[in-house]
């Protein structure tokens, strides 16, 4: 079992609360393993993407983020293009890039002055991909849902959620073979006897797998998202 040292988290105790939950600590106090770095980046178009970056202490579900001071910086690269990320949040860096599309590469590096920068990594962006609107006005019970997107054939991983006021959440992760079959029943219905009409959001994720450095704490990734979205009005 991987245990951090003391020096990796150095100043811990300069932990400051913020709110009720939320923790920050300037990343002078924290050694870069003791650095958990959550790099994801998000398309939401066939062309545009956000590198997003939360900096955590105490691993990846820790809420006790890091905020970069002391000339720290995070540096983010799509294909050519090489910008600063800015602070969005505490402990949450993002910069936007245009002209980006299947396999792009995206570097992040945090550079350190005074600290082991963590300059490897690195990943590709997932092919961009059409979400078909599913037919609207099926019945939940009785009737199977078609979803549908293109293109298709790829080796990353696809995931959907399904939501709405009168469903409960539902989510499935198919192979990437272009579609797949809601069974009739498998988006239950809020409402006991008295189940309702409503729009139903489709989110639609096609995600793969980068390298973080091992210079970070080893709970740290890096994932690329392609995202899309729909919805259509669903009967009982």
């Amino acid at each position: 079992m991987y245990e951090r040292s003391p020096l990796a988290v150095v100043g811990l105790v300069a932990l400051l609360v913020v709110g009720c939950s939320k923790e920050t600590t300037s990343s002078r106090n924290i050694k870069t393993p003791g650095i958990a770095a959550l790099i994801d980046v998000y398309a939401d178009t066939a062309t545009t993407a956000t590198v997003h970056v939360e900096l955590k202490v105490g691993g990846s579900d820790s809420n006790a983020y890091v905020i970069l001071e002391n000339g720290d910086e995070l540096i983010a690269t799509a294909g050519d293009e090489m910008k600063t990320l800015t602070s969005r949040d505490e402990g949450v860096y993002e910069a936007n890039f245009s002209g980006v599309g299947a396999d792009t590469p995206f570097t992040v590096v945090l550079n350190r002055p005074d600290d082991t920068t963590a300059a490897d990594n690195s990943g590709s962006l997932p092919a961009p991909f059409d979400l078909a609107k599913p037919t609207a006005g099926l019945s939940r019970k009785d009737d199977d849902l078609d979803v549908a997107w293109a293109p298709s054939g790829t080796d990353d991983g696809m995931d959907f959620e399904f939501d709405g006021p009168c469903i409960f959440p539902y989510s499935k992760s198919p192979s990437d073979l272009g579609s797949f079959t809601v069974s009739k029943g498998s988006l239950e219905s809020k409402g006991g006897d008295k189940p309702e009409t409503c729009d139903i959001s489709v989110a639609a994720q096609r995600s793969r797998s980068g390298t973080a450095d091992p210079a970070f704490d080893p709970e740290s990734w890096f994932h690329l998202h392609q995202r899309r979205a729909t919805k259509f009005s669903s009967n009982p």
